[in-house]
């Protein structure tokens, strides 16, 4: 398949989301894989039912959309060290993912591409929400827009990471980068709003009270933007496929104590920059 243009389409919301319903993502030649990059680059995330393949096959469709990370802080499946389980049952104390945030942000490329594949899904429950970083930007006020066009924020693997994977020792270093908040994508030349409540230590340019204070408002305005949200309910053998760069990810631990299993791959992104 070299084009999305003649297969089925369904827009979930009018900003962001879209799945596809009848695509098979083994059988997308090269062409189709650049149209799966533009069209997640425009809709943020991208659905897909009935993607029945092995970890092998996902980890191979994985390199087809870039060079792909290895996280810096949970423990990969044995022979898979760019795969990220996605587990939880009775015994887990935390879900990944469970909080608005974008992959990684601590990285100095942190991820482009991500895409998850579930297996096994609860009985109710366990769904994904994405929320746009496009619209989270355009729909604050020109002066906030302005403002926000100045200003650079550090991002710390410790908010995220410290005593939450036991794959890694306490003393263990993890990332820490400098990242605008408001950062451009390179496919699409929009502007979208890039702090989250995940990564994102402190704005730099501001004191520690006025940075909270900032950071705050703008998480409350991405938690409470249902406009520019949308909700997927998994299925088995379902695969989603989102933009870092553009979209924050909620994942719903309301399943507790059932399971839900899948596994993750995730490219390398470019440095985040803003053009002005």
């Amino acid at each position: 398949m070299s084009v999305l243009t003649d297969v089925t389409r369904t827009d979930l919301n009018t900003v962001v989301g879209t799945e596809l319903p009848d695509t098979d993502l083994r059988g997308l030649d090269d062409d189709g894989i650049d149209a799966i990059s533009q069209l997640v680059a425009e809709r943020g995330v991208i659905f897909f039912r009935n993607q029945k393949m092995t970890l092998t096959e996902q980890v191979e469709f994985g390199a087809r959309l870039g060079e792909l990370h290895v996280h810096p802080a949970a423990k990969a499946p044995d022979g898979f060290p760019e795969v990220l389980l996605v587990h939880t049952d009775e015994n887990s104390k935390f879900t990944a993912g469970d909080g608005w945030h974008t992959d990684v942000s601590c990285d100095a490329r942190p991820p482009g591409l991500s895409m998850l594949r579930i297996e096994q899904t609860p009985p109710t429950g366990g769904d994904t929400m994405w929320s746009s970083m496009y619209e989270a930007f355009e729909t604050l006020s020109t002066s906030m827009q302005e403002y926000l066009l100045t200003l650079t924020a550090v991002h710390r693997g410790d908010v995220a990471y410290r005593g939450r994977y036991s794959a890694r020792k306490d003393d263990v270093e993890y990332p820490v980068s400098e990242h605008p908040v408001v950062r451009t994508h390179p496919r699409t030349g929009r502007r979208a709003l890039y702090v989250n409540s995940g990564f994102t230590d402190k704005i730099k340019q501001l004191t520690r009270k006025e940075s909270d204070a900032l950071l705050a408002m703008l998480y409350d305005h991405i938690a409470y933007g249902v406009r520019f949200q949308v909700r997927f309910h998994w299925e088995p053998d379902s695969v989603a496929i989102w933009d870092n760069r553009c979209v924050q990810h909620h994942a719903s631990w309301d399943y507790f104590p059932e399971t839900r299993h899948g596994y993750r791959v995730t490219t390398v992104g470019e440095a985040p920059y803003l053009e002005i």
